[in-house]
């Protein structure tokens, strides 16, 4: 037996208007890339690319997570932020 489908009417559906500073959003990524890949030149002394690029990823997610939330929290000049959050049918 097969639960009832869920109604939007219930309240559990919502969307939300979303701002989004592209400036500092490319800076933001321009920072951690350049710097993933300066960590990674050195760290890595082997010769497979895999190595270099597994690494570089690893990196820069880690990096542009940290940029985006010091920006929003500390420096107050959030690269993303939520203008509206409303019920969506």
């Amino acid at each position: 037996m097969s639960a009832p489908p869920l109604l939007a009417s219930e309240g559990w559906h919502y969307a939300a208007w979303v701002a989004i500073d592209l400036r500092l959003l490319v800076f933001a990524a321009l920072l951690a890339a350049l710097t993933a890949a300066g960590l990674t030149a050195l760290v890595v002394r082997s010769r497979r690319k895999s190595d270099y690029l597994a690494l570089w990823l690893l990196n820069f997610v880690a990096l542009f997570a940290l940029t985006v939330f010091f920006m929003n929290e500390v420096a107050q000049h959030p690269v993303f932020v939520v203008e509206a959050l409303f019920p969506f049918p």
